[in-house]
C-alpha cells in the first residue's frame, strides 16, 4: 500500500477544520434580529441551527451515496454546495431565502462531514491512523475557535461579511480535487438496528436534554451580551472562540478526571454548568460574564464524553453502531428543538426573555446535578456492597 502524500493528509485533515462552520454566525444573532425585526426569535435562532437538521438527511444517505459515487466525489460535492449556499446570504435581503440557503448548507455539510473520520480510517494504518484520529478531534475544536475569531474580525466590517467565511469550504474543495483518494465501498453495508437495553434509552434522553441545554446557552449569549452591554459582536465571537478552546481542554483531560471521579464526573459537569449559568443570569459585570461563559463550556464539556463512554459500555458490536447512530441523531435534533423550547419557556417569568431562559436553564442544570448525584451515590453504594459480599 502506497504511503499517501502530505497533500492528501492535509486535505483530509482540513475537513475537520471546517466541520463546525454552521455555528460561525452565532455571534450575529442580535444583528439578524435588528435586520429582520418582524421575525420571531425562534426563527432567527433557527437560522443558526437549521443546517444541523438538514445535515441529518444527507448524513443518513451518505453510505449509499459513497458506495455509488465514491467518497472523493461526495466530499467535493458537499464542500462546493456548502460554499455556494453559505456565501449567498451576502446578497440576500429576504428572510425566507436566507433560511433556505442555510438548509441547503446543511445538505452540503452532511455530505462531507462524516468523511473527516472515514477517510482517515480507509487511507491510513497502524500508529499513523491512531495519531491522525487524535489530530482530527483537536482540529475540529481548534477550527471552530479560529473560525469564530475570524468572524469576530469580519463583523467589524459588517454582519454580512461573516458569511465570507464559507468561502473556506470552496478552498478546501480545491485542495481536495487533486489530493483526496478516490475510494469507494465495494458493497453498501446493511446495518440492522439492534435492540438496546432500557438504560441506554435513558442515556439517550439525557443526551438530548444535555445538548438542548448547551444550545440554549450558546444561542442566548449574543443577546445577553447586547442587553447587558458586555461587549459588541466582535467580543461575543472571541468569547465563543475561547469557549471552544475550553471544551478542547476538557476533552484532553476527561480521561484523567473520569479515572478519579468515575460516576461523579457527570454530576460535576452539571453542577459547574449550573453555577456558571446562575452567574450569567445575575451578573451585570462584563468580565465576570465572559469568564462565566468560558467556564460553562469548559466544565460542561465533561458531560458529552461521559455520556458517550457510558452508553457504549458492555454493548455488542451491532449495538455499538446503533447507539452511536442514535446519539448522533439526538444531538442533531436537539439543535432544532432548542429555539422552540427555550423561547417558549422564556415567555414565563418576570424578566426579559433572555434572562428568563437562563433562569430555566440554571434550574434544569441544578435538578440534573441533584439527580445524577443521587444516582452516582446509589450505584457506588451498591457496588461497594457487592464487593464486600
Amino acid at each position: 500500500m502506497n504511503t499517501p502524500s502530505k497533500l492528501t493528509t492535509v486535505s483530509i485533515l482540513s475537513l475537520s477544520v471546517v466541520s463546525g462552520v454552521t455555528t460561525v454566525i452565532t455571534g450575529i444573532i442580535p444583528q439578524l434580529s435588528h435586520q429582520f425585526p418582524n421575525v420571531t426569535p425562534t426563527l432567527i435562532e433557527w437560522v443558526v441551527t437549521s443546517a444541523n437538521l438538514s445535515a441529518l438527511l444527507t448524513l443518513l444517505l451518505n453510505p449509499r451515496l459513497t458506495q455509488r459515487f465514491g467518497s472523493r466525489q461526495v466530499v467535493i460535492s458537499g464542500l462546493l454546495l456548502g460554499a455556494i449556499a453559505g456565501v449567498i446570504p451576502l446578497v440576500l435581503t429576504n428572510f425566507a431565502l436566507l433560511m433556505l440557503s442555510r438548509i441547503i448548507l446543511g445538505f452540503g455539510i452532511g455530505l462531507f462531514s462524516p468523511h473527516a473520520i472515514g477517510l482517515i480510517v480507509h487511507t491510513y494504518q497502524g500508529d499513523l491512523r491512531a495519531r491522525l484520529l487524535g489530530y482530527q478531534t483537536g482540529l475540529s475544536a481548534l477550527g471552530n475557535a479560529v473560525l469564530l475569531v475570524l468572524a469576530g474580525w469580519l463583523v467589524v466590517i459588517s454582519w454580512r461579511a461573516v458569511f465570507l467565511l464559507y468561502l473556506l469550504l470552496g478552498a478546501v474543495a480545491l485542495l481536495a480535487i487533486p489530493a483526496l483518494p478516490a475510494t469507494k465501498d465495494a458493497e453498501p453495508v446493511a446495518h440492522q438496528a439492534a435492540s438496546l437495553p432500557a438504560s441506554r434509552w435513558v442515556l439517550l434522553a439525557l443526551t438530548f436534554v444535555t445538548y438542548l441545554l448547551i444550545w440554549g446557552v450558546q444561542l442566548k449569549l449574543p443577546t445577553l451580551f447586547t442587553e447587558r452591554h458586555f461587549g459588541n459582536a466582535s467580543v461575543m465571537n472571541l468569547t465563543l472562540a475561547a469557549m471552544n478552546l475550553g471544551g478542547l481542554v476538557a476533552g484532553f483531560t476527561f480521561g484523567r478526571l473520569h479515572h478519579h471521579l468515575h460516576r461523579y464526573t457527570l454530576m460535576l459537569g452539571y453542577a459547574g454548568a449550573a453555577v456558571s449559568v446562575l452567574i450569567l443570569w445575575r451578573t451585570q459585570q462584563p468580565l465576570l460574564g465572559i469568564v462565566a461563559a468560558i467556564f460553562f463550556n469548559f466544565i460542561y464539556s465533561y458531560t458529552g464524553p461521559y455520556l458517550v463512554f457510558t452508553s457504549q459500555a458492555n454493548l455488542t458490536g451491532n449495538q455499538i453502531d446503533t447507539m452511536s447512530s442514535r446519539i448522533t441523531i439526538a444531538t442533531i435534533i436537539s439543535a432544532f428543538f432548542a429555539p422552540l423550547v427555550w423561547n417558549g419557556l422564556g415567555q414565563l417569568g418576570g424578566a426579559t426573555l433572555t434572562t428568563n431562559v437562563l433562569g430555566w436553564i440554571a434550574g434544569s442544570l441544578s435538578l440534573l446535578t441533584l439527580l445524577t448525584g443521587l444516582w452516582a451515590w446509589q450505584t457506588s453504594k451498591g457496588h461497594l456492597t457487592h464487593v464486600k459480599s
